[in-house]
């Protein structure tokens, strides 16, 4: 007989599903995350519960992941502004109905799931007419998201009764006294207790999630009695761009801007001389904005995966089924959840190795229980505490968290100062019985500054900051900045799940800001602005596009003072807007296409390039750094002094999500103007002088050691 013990909510049940049963346990009630806060603050257990937002964007692959149960430790660090809207998201999460749902803690994911939502309504509610067309017997839809869970069970019921839709949105179901629950983004009722489920994501992928979200609901329904026919995801199709020929089947946007670029050619300064120099204006696009739900929406009935011939969502499921006893799976993870502790006793399981209750695929597509079954399956959820902040494993940037649970749960110590070498007989092999680190750069490096800071702590000349193996590489790098001017160049960027304007897709990085520091001379200081030229600029505008100021202003700035070195931090982010800029606006492309052609990239002393030239990682390191290259890490490690503290917005993602909200109406023009605007620029500014900083810091470093040598 089917009977729980403990409620199982469907994020509980993913999370478990896809991940580990510890932080499914965390992350299920108040109660269970409180404690985990105090097992963290008591120093017993390390928790790595973060929330890892897997999203459509194409930002820097340095940019840190929002880990929220950091930020709630650190909580009374913020100020009290930040500390309400902080504490409003938090328990805005934990009031959804189907449990504590992370993405919901991220402002531009509830909007972009809102909305993409309502179009998926308006879609389903189109086929309905159209099909009343051809029918005699008319069929409606039905809508119960403004109920509350009870009202639309009982709603949902009564639709169910009466047989007179075709769809219900955020229908509701539960079994076994509310102990297991589910609303479906869109239910198709067919006749005889028959359904289809459709899950509105706005993605553009099927994820593995995803699978275990219709799992659950499936689930649900069938104990409730339902047949389910069939199940899929809504998703966005990533092909549709706005108001456009533009067609996506075989290339992605940044492909196609990547070949349209190649096309051009190099571009020669003399080609763009006149144009760059002219007053010329960029016009504004007066089409109309009106999305295509057609070519917006896409219903993708297959699995989660790369393989080309994977099965349906349908198909896995049945697949999964074969090989495991989903009733018992609910009971288990029922059980799980039904623990109770009293004193701060820690729950036995919580102390496994290894993660429980969660399924994966192999390469073949063939399910499996255990995580990471064909790497490492070392839990790295919830670990006996380490110092996280202590020079050791865990820092090594690149080096997969699975990787460093197996270490640090399997050697003498977590921490470097523990050893006197990376290849100690205490520290773990891998499985083919070789050294973790025979080959790892990163983590040579890091141990080789750790330990020249720990034996010169006085003295950071003698911390080997400078590679002195690879003084060639940083001599070739510093040889571009000998020549002027040099335009230090950053973007912010905003992004919307439905194309917010024409020539745009879905989760398209629109620019609306950028911040230029021309370096004219050898004789400029971060901390004298008037060393250097400086421009900016902000579109001001709502309900505008943002780029057509943007390309106009741009351009003109970063011609200014003639051609010359354009500097980005991460530049293939900056490169990318600027490809598809110079695509979906080809009268501007040569201009684009040459800031393009001649920006290099700050980030190449800290990154490795083994792909092309083959230029090592950390060619400078700063034991400060902590295994990261994000220049929120690399730029106060070189200069402590130089920050971001007195900032209002100081970060890349707040400047994001502020720009959106002005252009969506939620922030109004007259609270913008007064007190919004003068925060954005000065953050977008601060990150361009930051990159003064880090270049004035190289070159000293540099020019310290050849004048010792």
């Amino acid at each position: 007989m089917f009977k729980l013990k403990a409620k199982v909510n469907k994020e509980t049940f993913k999370l478990s599903m896809k991940e580990c049963v510890k932080k499914a346990w965390i992350w299920d009630n108040k109660e269970n995350f409180a404690s985990a806060v105090n097992w963290k603050k008591d120093r017993i257990l390390e928790v790595d519960a973060d929330a890892n937002f897997d999203d459509e964007n194409e930002f820097s692959d340095s940019a840190e992941s929002i880990d929220i149960f950091s930020a709630y430790l650190n909580i009374e660090s913020l100020n009290e502004n930040e500390k309400e809207e902080f504490l409003k998201k938090w328990n805005s999460a934990w009031d959804s109905e189907t449990g504590f749902d992370p993405e919901l803690f991220a402002g531009e994911t509830i909007e972009d799931g809102n909305a993409f939502g309502e179009k998926v309504r308006e879609y389903f509610d189109m086929k309905n007419i159209i099909a009343n067309d051809k029918r005699s017997e008319k069929k409606s839809t039905a809508n119960l998201d403004e109920l509350k869970f009870f009202e639309a069970e009982k709603k949902t019921k009564e639709l169910l009764e009466e047989n007179k839709c075709e769809y219900i949105y955020e229908a509701a179901f539960s079994f076994d006294d509310e102990k297991i629950r589910t609303r479906c983004d869109v239910l198709k009722i067919k006749d005889n207790k028959h359904v289809e489920i459709i899950e509105a994501k706005a993605t553009t992928k099927v994820k593995a999630e995803h699978f275990f979200d219709l799992m659950y609901q499936v689930f649900v329904l069938e104990k409730c009695g339902f047949i389910v026919d069939d199940i899929c995801i809504a998703k966005i199709n990533s092909d549709y761009v706005m108001n456009s020929d533009l067609i996506i089947t075989e290339k992605t946007f940044g492909d196609q801007a990547k070949e349209f670029i190649n096309k051009l050619g190099k571009i020669k300064y003399e080609e763009i001389k006149d144009f760059v120099k002219s007053d010329f204006t960029v016009e504004y696009d007066n089409e109309p904005i009106e999305v295509d739900l057609n070519k917006l929406i896409y219903l993708d009935y297959l699995t989660y995966g790369k393989n080309a011939k994977r099965p349906t969502l349908k198909d896995d499921l049945k697949a999964f089924r074969e090989k495991f006893d989903l009733d018992q799976i609910f009971m288990n993870l029922s059980n799980h959840l039904n623990m109770k502790f009293e004193n701060g006793e820690i729950p036995e399981f919580l102390h496994n190795k290894k993660c429980t209750l969660n399924y994966n695929k192999d390469r073949a597509g063939n399910w499996d229980h255990g995580f990471n079954h064909d790497e490492y399956d070392n839990c790295f959820h919830v670990m006996n505490w380490f110092d996280k902040d202590e020079p050791g494993f865990w820092n090594i940037g690149k080096f997969k968290r699975a990787f460093k649970s197996h270490v640090i749960r399997n050697s003498k110590s977590p921490y470097f100062k523990d050893y006197e070498s990376l290849f100690e007989p205490s520290i773990v092999l891998n499985k083919k019985g070789e050294s973790f680190f025979e080959t790892n750069r990163i983590a040579k490096r890091m141990f080789e500054v750790y330990n020249l800071k720990k034996q010169y702590l006085e003295d950071e000349s003698k911390w080997r900051v400078i590679d002195l193996d690879n003084l060639e590489w940083i001599n070739n790098l510093l040889s571009v900045y000998e020549n002027y001017p040099i335009y230090m160049y950053d973007f912010e960027t905003s992004k919307w799940a439905i194309p917010r304007f024409n020539l745009v897709n879905t989760y398209y990085q629109t620019p609306f800001q950028y911040s230029i520091d021309v370096i004219v001379d050898n004789n400029y200081d971060y901390n004298k602005p008037e060393t250097m030229k400086h421009y900016s600029f902000l579109s001001n505008e709502q309900d505008t596009d943002p780029r057509i100021k943007f390309i106009e202003n741009f351009i003109k700035d970063s011609f200014k003072h003639g051609p010359g070195v354009y500097v980005a931090y991460n530049k293939s982010f900056e490169q990318g807007v600027l490809r598809k800029l110079a695509m979906m606006f080809p009268k501007y492309a040569k201009p684009l296409a040459y800031i393009i052609q001649n920006t290099v990239d700050l980030m190449d002393f800290f990154t490795s390039d083994t792909k092309g030239t083959g230029r090592p990682a950390f060619l400078i390191y700063h034991p400060y750094f902590k295994g990261s290259y994000s220049i929120k890490k690399t730029q106060p490690s070189l200069d402590p002094s130089f920050s971001y503290n007195d900032l209002v917005i100081n970060k890349g993602d707040k400047a994001s999500e502020t720009f959106r909200k002005f252009v969506d109406g939620r922030i109004p023009k007259a609270a913008w103007d007064l007190k919004v605007k003068e925060g954005m620029l000065k953050y977008c500014d601060r990150d361009t002088l930051a990159m003064v900083v880090i270049l004035k810091k190289v070159k000293e470093l540099v020019e310290a050691h050849n004048g010792k040598n």
